[in-house]
C-alpha cells in the first residue's frame, strides 16, 4: 500500500477517513454514492468514494436535470469570516477519465443563502477553476485531471465580499496557479461550507472519483505539502 506525506503539525480539521466511516463530514449529499474503501488510498489505510450514477436517487430534490454526490465539511464557527483566512486541501484519484461533460468536483457555498462563490470544474481530463458567478474559469489546467494517478489541491482563501479584498491562491501538484481577486464571501452575516464530490448535468454513466487527505490548516505551510507524482493505486 502506498503511503503520502503527512502533515507535522496538528490540523484544524482532517476528513482522512481514517475513522473508517464518514463520521469526520458535517454532511453528506446522496450518501448512497457514498463510501469508505481500502484499495486505493492516499495514505493511511482508508480512503472516500463518490461514485455518481444517472438513476432516480441520485437526482437532488428531484431536479431531473441535476445528479450530485458529495462529502460536505463546514468549519467551525468563527473561522470565516470578513478578513479571515482558509487554508483547504486534497487529494483525488481517478481510475478512468470523466466524461467530456462538466463535472463540479469541489466548490464553496455561503450558509445561508446556499451561493456557491468558487469552484474546481472537470471536463475530459481537464481541471479548471472559477469564480462561479462568472462564464469563464480563470485558468484551466490541461489533462491535470488524469487517471491512475493521485493529484492534490491547495487552496488558500482570503475572505471579503468586497471584490477588491477576496481573493484566492491555488497549487496543483505543488505548482502555483496564481492570485485572484474577487467576493469571496457572499454576505457578511454568512460563513461558508466546502463539498467535494461530483455534480454535474443528469447522464446514464457511472461515474466514481476517490478523495483523501482532506485538511484544513491553521497556516500554508500545514497544507502545501510536497507530494509523490507517482503515487498510485494497485
Amino acid at each position: 500500500m502506498s503511503t503520502g506525506c503527512a502533515t507535522r503539525q496538528p490540523l484544524l480539521w482532517q476528513g482522512d477517513f481514517e475513522t473508517g466511516d464518514l463520521s469526520q463530514w458535517s454532511y453528506l449529499l446522496n450518501p448512497q454514492g457514498l463510501s469508505v474503501q481500502e484499495n486505493c488510498v492516499y495514505e493511511g489505510h482508508y480512503a472516500g468514494r463518490a461514485m455518481i450514477t444517472g438513476e432516480p436517487d441520485m437526482l437532488w430534490h428531484g431536479n431531473e436535470k441535476l445528479n450530485r454526490t458529495e462529502f460536505s465539511h463546514k468549519p467551525s464557527a468563527g473561522r470565516i469570516g470578513e478578513g479571515q483566512e482558509t487554508f483547504f486541501g486534497w487529494s483525488f484519484y481517478l481510475q478512468q477519465p470523466l466524461s467530456e461533460h462538466k463535472h463540479e468536483i469541489g466548490y464553496w457555498e455561503s450558509d445561508k443563502s446556499y451561493q456557491q462563490m468558487l469552484r474546481f470544474n472537470i471536463i475530459g481530463q481537464d481541471f479548471s477553476f472559477q469564480e462561479s458567478a462568472m462564464n469563464s474559469p480563470f485558468w484551466t489546467k490541461p489533462g491535470f485531471a488524469s487517471p491512475g494517478v493521485w493529484h492534490d489541491v491547495v487552496l488558500h482563501i482570503g475572505w471579503s465580499t468586497d471584490p477588491d479584498k477576496g481573493f484566492t491562491q491555488v497549487w496543483l501538484d505543488g505548482e502555483n496557479m496564481g492570485k485572484q481577486f474577487f467576493k469571496t464571501l457572499y454576505a457578511a452575516d454568512e460563513s461558508m461550507f466546502t463539498q467535494i464530490g461530483i455534480l454535474r448535468a443528469r447522464n446514464d454513466q457511472v461515474e466514481t472519483i476517490f478523495i483523501d487527505n482532506v485538511r484544513e490548516g491553521q497556516d500554508l505551510e500545514q497544507v502545501l505539502l510536497s507530494m509523490d507524482s507517482n503515487l498510485t493505486c494497485e
